[in-house]
């Protein structure tokens, strides 16, 4: 039977219970908020009537309520772990947090506005995660502290700010509980703009994650494999490309087990040499090439012209099978979006098209306004608020703990740089890749497609039975395991334009119910899976163009391949085809619309 999480409820602190309960159910969790009314001279029916281990949660403000009964002691004494948040800085010592931690904790302290380096600790009980052993750097205003730890007072930091204790453990008797200072937890679903970073909530979803991982384990969501790609805009397939130096390229991944894919202007399919590809193809496990928008003007997948973007998505997918016939080389049906602009319209046509996900290093389109995204869709492997098609966010390499964070969260772990990234050779790559490596668990560096295909999150639903979310309609898994195993599948899927669901070559029976496709299959010891969803097909729609944006197009590509292939070594001259470049699509970007 899957465990239970009991958060103890009173009035004042039901906001931030309903949200640590929100984001128990997010991992994958069961959550009973057990609402603390009457003279509550015993314990709640809910726990009365369950004697024995459990894991708890409440605020503050209910360990106030409660602190000194017998009955809520016996509770602390018997429970495995206790999970106490929402401490705020008082004057002098706070008696019910004393009297919960048996004299190791007395006090919350105020740390001064500023900038802080929040880092988590691995040298702790439960240690062993990806942003573990890491820092980051926040402005923040006053933040609540717990006073620095003593050695042999059996209270552990697992994060701090500047050395001060944010999240901490403490042993009570059998249990362990767990503290969490500050203030009000972060609803998952608070509407966030383009502009809000998760950053700020970081302490908290990283300590909330932590515990209910360290408490439940398999019984929350979780990726059996956690795919890593660097990604690399622009280049098309000749020996050198700007910076990007083919040969070398492929023998640095070899040599530090990394893995690549270019985004791929469809508008270069017939400038491949055969030499640089039949070098690229000998690595398939390495390289591989993705779909980088169709001619690569700036708005062309941000428009909200659904036949614009029919035709221009049937267009870029047509040059990039003629590009595989010519060349024998395949593409991940996976779309980068150029400049990282579209709409929502353009999600449809990807769907409609047949492609896998979309890959950007944005999850917002440009008419979000509509449906604006929450730090839950932020949070998820995908975002899949539109037409239910993932959208998997990549990141610039900054800073290293944004790619743990992901990882903590199940996320595949996606970079992007262009060209100029390997302008001093290929040590930046190689460290990155060393450093993402170094994550526990380990992640495997694939090729973007079979990373995207391979993202999913599982659950323990009871013995040999589990639950299994992915989210791209062809998706592949391997039972780990020597036995069989029986898994609930399930996909986000909002409309009913699935047709069937293929597993191998045998349709399955499926259903959709709450947002979701779901079936059920059985799946043998070490056997591979291979599950397409098909979707009713469209007939596709050719698009029309302009002499005016034909020339806007020819244009650009030219003076970006100028740029990127002549001039990237001189600053000078960098400037000046930017600006000349500019100038030429503003007076031809108007062509698109003249047929």
């Amino acid at each position: 039977m899957m465990p239970v999480l009991y958060v103890l409820s009173c009035e004042s602190s039901a906001p931030s219970d309903q949200a640590l309960g929100k984001f128990a159910q997010f991992l994958g969790l069961r959550v009973e908020l057990v609402a603390l009314t009457g003279d509550l001279a015993g314990p709640p029916e809910a726990l009365a009537a369950r004697p024995g281990e459990r894991v708890l949660a409440f605020e503050w403000g209910t360990l106030r309520l409660l602190a000194r009964r017998d009955w809520f002691a016996r509770l602390l004494d018997e429970a495995r772990f206790v999970f106490i948040h929402g401490f705020i800085p008082t004057d002098g010592d706070l008696p019910e947090l004393k009297w919960l931690t048996d004299g190791a904790v007395a006090a919350v302290h105020t740390l001064g506005a500023g900038q802080k380096r929040f880092t988590v600790h691995s040298d702790v009980a439960f240690g062993d995660f990806p942003v573990s052993g890491k820092s980051y750097l926040l402005d923040s205003g006053p933040l609540a502290v717990f006073p620095q730890t003593t050695a042999g007072s059996g209270l552990e930091s697992y994060i701090t700010a500047d050395g001060h204790p944010v999240f901490i453990s403490a042993p009570r008797g059998h249990s362990l509980l767990f503290l969490l200072a500050g203030p009000q937890l972060a609803d998952i679903d608070t509407v966030l703009s383009p502009e809000t970073s998760l950053r700020p909530w970081y302490a908290q979803l990283v300590a909330m994650a932590i515990f209910l991982r360290s408490a439940f384990g398999p019984w929350c969501w979780t990726s059996p494999v956690t795919g890593a790609t660097f990604i690399v805009d622009d280049p098309y397939l000749k020996g050198r490309y700007g910076f990007v130096h083919y040969e070398t390229l492929i023998r640095e991944l070899e040599r530090n087990s990394g893995a690549l894919t270019v985004a791929f202007i469809p508008y270069n399919y017939r400038r491949s040499d055969p030499c640089t590809v039949e070098l690229l193809c000998g690595h398939p496990d390495r390289f591989s090439i993705a779909v980088h928008g169709c001619d690569h003007t700036g708005g062309e997948f941000a428009s909200l012209d659904e036949s614009w973007l029919a035709g221009t998505t049937a267009c870029a997918l047509e040059r990039m099978e003629d590009h595989a016939r010519r060349t024998g080389m395949s593409f991940d049906k996976v779309m980068v979006f150029p400049q990282g602009r579209f709409s929502t319209k353009a999600i449809g046509a990807l769907k409609t098209c047949g492609f896998l996900a979309a890959v950007n290093t944005t999850a917002w389109p440009e008419d979000w306004q509509e449906s604006p995204l929450t730090i839950r869709d932020l949070l998820d492997v995908a975002v899949t608020r539109y037409d239910s098609f993932p959208i998997f966010v990549r990141r610039y390499p900054r800073d290293v703990f944004d790619f743990a964070f992901d990882a903590l969260f199940q996320k595949p772990i996606l970079a992007v740089e262009h060209h100029g990234y390997f302008r001093q050779g290929y040590e930046p790559l190689a460290q990155l890749v060393h450093d993402i490596s170094a994550f526990s668990p380990k992640p495997n560096w694939m090729p973007l497609g079979k990373t995207v295909m391979s993202s999913c999150v599982l659950k323990q639903m009871g013995d040999d039975q589990f639950a299994l979310r992915h989210y791209t309609p062809e998706f592949r898994y391997k039972n780990p395991t020597l036995t069989d195993l029986t898994l609930s599948l399930e996909k986000p899927e909002e409309d009913g334009s699935v047709e069937a669901v293929l597993v191998g070559r045998s349709k399955v029976p499926f259903e959709i119910h709450s947002g979701f496709l779901q079936y059920v299959i059985r799946v043998g010891a070490e056997e591979e899976l291979n599950v397409k969803v098909l979707y009713r097909q469209t007939k596709p729609v050719r698009r029309k163009v302009s002499w005016k944006y034909r020339l806007g197009v020819s244009t650009r590509r030219l003076l970006s391949d100028m740029r990127d292939n002549q001039l990237a070594r001189s600053e000078r001259l960098l400037s000046v085809a930017e600006a000349l470049k500019e100038t030429l699509v503003r007076r031809s970007k108007l062509g698109r619309n003249s047929l």
